[in-house]
């Protein structure tokens, strides 16, 4: 669908679905914005929902990756790959792979992350890419990632 969207001669900007969105204004702005529509009687519907739908889809990948993997991710160990909250920057603000994170570690996932731009967060550092784990999650395609299949 974004492939033949792009065919579109003006106005198309390419935009991929992620687990959400983060930084400093799009996660936490709208929710303001709402807030001081409803205020003035006006509501705000799409903006509650959109937010819903961002705050669910760590789940939803969490889920998603389960049922890919027999119903179960428990005591698997798992790779999540890039954790900043948009590619080819370090900051992790508002990041939704710490929603990401959380929900595998529920599901007894031993988990481990990877990103040559962030280092270090949350007390914990980037490990190296390796084969030494069972499955790996593609959170943030930073460019400095080989993503070929070759």
């Amino acid at each position: 669908m974004i492939e033949a969207a792009g065919t579109k001669p003006y106005g198309f900007m390419k935009f991929n679905p992620g687990l959400g969105v983060g930084g400093h204004c799009i996660p936490v702005d709208p929710t303001y914005l709402a807030a001081v529509a409803e205020e003035h009687g006006a509501p705000a519907t799409f903006i509650r929902r959109a937010n819903e739908v961002n705050l669910e889809m760590s789940k939803y990948v969490v889920d998603r990756v389960a049922a890919d993997n027999g119903g179960s991710l428990m005591g698997k160990s798992v790779l999540v790959v890039g954790v900043a909250y948009k590619p080819n920057v370090a900051d992790i603000r508002e990041t939704p792979v710490e929603a990401l994170i959380s929900g595998l570690k529920k599901s007894g996932v031993v988990v481990s992350w990877h990103d040559d731009l962030v280092k270090n967060w949350n007390d914990e550092s980037s490990v190296a890419m390796g084969s030494g784990f069972d499955l790996a999650i593609l959170a943030t395609p930073h460019d400095y990632l080989d993503l070929s299949l070759n």
